[in-house]
């Protein structure tokens, strides 16, 4: 391990210790650096580098103030992270990944500080910077986060998750809870165990991140299936006493769980509600009409015939407008913008299709005991 720059923990505390994991290089990085090292509070920044490119180090050496921590071979993010908190004093500890943006505000720093005093976890406001067609789904995506967490921290006080891109925590409680894991979801499994030994969440919209996500299908594939198998197994290693916490307010966590997978509901009112209500109805329609006509009988027979797509058909069209109108409430009020024809693209097509990814990997996790996603590093 290779460091430029020091990067001891020092004998004067500061307010708030700031770490971006980088594996290779990063482009928005240099940008997210102007940025912090201007800020006027009590801070230092520290940035871990894995199995960097040369031309990217050349980029970043010249901001003075950063503590840069360079690793020649692959640790991996839980490990890089709890190494550099080690080496810091900040009373709060802010996670930021590299793939962001942040806002032109000289108090970004400050408002999370001040934030910080009411609450143990802190998650910050995520939106998507919409460049090309798969980022507009994954705004959306993005957007049903932040409404989870809004939920939680409105009407519990308690998450047992968080979005990693970026987040605070107090240092007792980091401590509290031994770091991150060595997990794929190092993420959700610190929230999780901050969740379970009682401490405080908030979610904030006066502070806010963009995030840079991919334009590449086959890249967000890749990083699906990572999360989706880092989620079975998070699950699994902590469902029995997560599922005892979430019972305790089933109106907080059942609407949290609607917003992160809406096609959820579609399906399971196609399974649950039942079909008879429609052959009967088309029994009566048919009997009506072959009083005029006699074409019924041929027009009932193959009504009956398509009777369970007519029913999955009016179920998809009425919870999408459910799902709409809900939608553009929270939109108002986390000020997030949702276009209709967006929305169906997101409901219809790339929720289903994340859906999919998702089941695969529990698939992978259950029954073929898979330990950890194709590209990540323990």
């Amino acid at each position: 391990m290779r460091k430029i720059g020091e990067a001891k923990r020092g004998q004067i505390v500061t307010e708030i210790s700031v770490f971006i994991p980088v594996y290779r290089e990063s482009q928005q990085l240099p940008n997210i650096l102007k940025k912090l090292v201007p800020q006027e509070v009590s801070k230092e920044i520290f940035v871990t580098i894995d199995e960097p490119e040369p031309q990217f180090l050349e980029k970043i050496q010249d901001f003075a103030g950063v503590k840069f921590i360079v690793n020649k071979k692959r640790i991996g993010k839980a490990n890089a992270l709890n190494y550099s908190v080690k080496l810091s004093s900040g009373k709060v500890l802010l996670f930021l990944d590299a793939d962001i943006d942040l806002p032109d505000d000289p108090r970004f720093l400050k408002k999370i500080i001040d934030e910080m005093r009411h609450t143990d976890v802190l998650d910050i406001k995520k939106r998507v910077i919409r460049n090309s067609f798969l980022s507009k789904m994954t705004y959306y995506e993005y957007f049903t986060f932040n409404v989870s967490a809004w939920i939680a921290s409105e009407y519990l006080r308690k998450c047992p998750a968080t979005n990693g891109a970026a987040f605070a925590i107090k240092r007792e409680t980091f401590d509290a809870v031994n770091g991150f894991s060595n997990v794929v979801a190092e993420d959700l499994d610190i929230a999780t165990k901050a969740f379970l030994k009682g401490f405080s969440f908030a979610y904030t919209k006066e502070v806010e991140v963009q995030n840079v996500v991919h334009s590449s299908w086959r890249k967000w594939f890749r990083q699906r299936r990572r999360w989706a198998i880092g989620q079975a197994l998070w699950l699994k290693g902590c469902y029995k006493e997560l599922f005892k916490e979430c019972m305790k307010k089933p109106q907080i966590f059942l609407p949290g769980l609607f917003f992160l997978y809406p096609s959820i509901a579609m399906f399971f009112l196609t399974v649950m509600v039942p079909s008879n209500w429609l052959h009967e109805s088309l029994l009566m329609f048919s009997f009506l009409l072959s009083m005029k006509f006699n074409i019924a009988l041929p027009v009932f027979l193959a009504s009956l015939a398509t009777a369970d797509l007519l029913k999955a058909l009016l179920i998809s069209l009425a919870s999408f407008m459910v799902t709409a109108i809900t939608f553009f409430l929270f939109a108002r009020k986390l000020n997030f913008k949702i276009k209709l024809h967006e929305l169906f693209f997101y409901y219809f097509f790339y929720s289903i299709a994340w859906l999919a990814i998702i089941a695969l990997g529990y698939i992978q996790v259950l029954l073929f005991k898979k330990k950890a996603a194709p590209d990540w590093v323990t």
